[in-house]
């Protein structure tokens, strides 16, 4: 006679039509969940009819799957941002006893698909993407099976749902500071500029619309980037920096108009201010600088970087979140599927690298 096959989690999950990961916090009491009693109850009978017993520690690392993983996507696993929005998904994660993989795709849309085809053949807990991906008929057909967040600036044509930021509002943010110090020529220094790079151009539109509002016209601000042929020529872990460095010194060296340069992130502003540096100039005496992110270097007093926090860690827990109540709800139910849009209001910081024009 074979030997019987230990009935699962993944079993119960399966016949009860539920996430294997709300069947196993209800079996192993987890604390700090809460479920309805009828969801409790049906876990709990169907487990004593099923001949399901505990496992012991080290079965319960052999029964993980990919059930209970979620797949970040994101175009690159260098640079302050996606780090500390990784490590806060990750560490939410392990509060609902989830596993993380990172996917980097450097927007790639030929790696983006490689990446789909794979994933859309695995049952998986949920797929957070970090940045607007091209793929999107893809995300939106994945997202009928799986629960699918973007974390970002949201492109129109998504069907999944989203932990926003409009990028322009952190432009306007950051136009109304620079004119309110008398900045009216600037340059907004960034990597390349696509109609896909949706967040880059929103900050930019951003800035745009707060000297319009002010009487300025856009042309006093100068747009400084590459191709992208050019900036992939950069190393990928300094590309961001190094892209920033080199159009500052490009600009400095033509003698640009602007009195203060405003990176596309905070590395980027990193770069802008080295750029100055090496140069002979002081900030903000000469040069007023800024990014966007606030990313934890961007508060080093050796910095001090103007910027706009944006709830990046807020946000990398939120999709977590919303990828555990999705699989918690139970199809019997009978709640309808809506789509989730959840926004968090960019907020202005003020360091010393910015300050009153510089008279020239």
């Amino acid at each position: 006679m074979g030997k019987r096959k230990k009935v699962t989690t993944r079993d119960i999950a399966e016949a009860l039509d539920i996430s294997q990961s709300t069947v196993s916090m209800i079996l192993s009491g987890r604390p700090g969940v809460s479920f309805t009693e009828g969801t409790i109850l049906k876990v709990q009978e169907a487990a004593l009819s099923m001949g399901y017993q505990k496992s012991s520690p080290k079965e319960i690392k052999k029964e993980k799957t990919l059930s209970e993983s979620i797949i970040v996507l994101c175009p690159r696993l260098s640079g302050g941002y996606y780090s500390m929005m990784l490590h806060s998904i990750i560490k939410r994660a392990e509060f609902y006893h989830y596993t993380v993989f990172t996917a980097a795709t450097f927007r790639s849309a030929q790696t983006e698909r490689l990446y789909l085809d794979l994933l859309e053949k695995n049952h998986l807990a949920g797929i957070i993407s970090l940045y607007p991906v091209s793929e999107i008929q893809k995300m939106n057909l994945l997202s009928r099976q799986t629960p699918v967040i973007s974390v970002g600036d949201k492109p129109s044509a998504c069907r999944f749902d989203s932990v926003e930021l409009d990028s322009t509002k952190p432009g306007r943010l950051m136009g109304d500071h620079l004119i309110s110090l008398g900045h009216s020529c600037i340059s907004y220094v960034s990597t390349p500029i696509s109609k896909k790079e949706i967040g880059r151009l929103h900050r930019l539109e951003g800035v745009k619309m707060s000297f319009t509002d002010h009487g300025y016209p856009a042309e006093q601000i100068e747009v400084l980037h590459q191709s992208q042929p050019a900036f992939e020529q950069y190393p990928a872990e300094s590309a961001e920096y190094q892209n920033a460095y080199d159009l500052t010194v490009k600009a400095l060296k033509q003698g640009t108009r602007s009195t203060a340069f405003i990176g596309n992130n905070d590395t980027a502003a990193f770069g802008i201010m080295a750029a100055l540096a090496d140069r002979g100039y002081k900030v903000p005496q000469d040069y007023s600088v800024c990014g966007f992110d606030n990313i934890s270097l961007s508060s080093m007093p050796q910095l001090s970087l103007t910027t706009v926090e944006h709830a990046s860690v807020k946000k990398g827990e939120e999709a977590v979140d919303m990828i555990y109540r999705k699989n918690s709800r139970s199809k019997e139910d009978g709640q309808p599927d809506y789509i989730i849009r959840l926004e968090y209001e960019p907020r202005l910081i003020i360091r010393n690298s910015t300050g009153r024009c510089a008279v020239r």
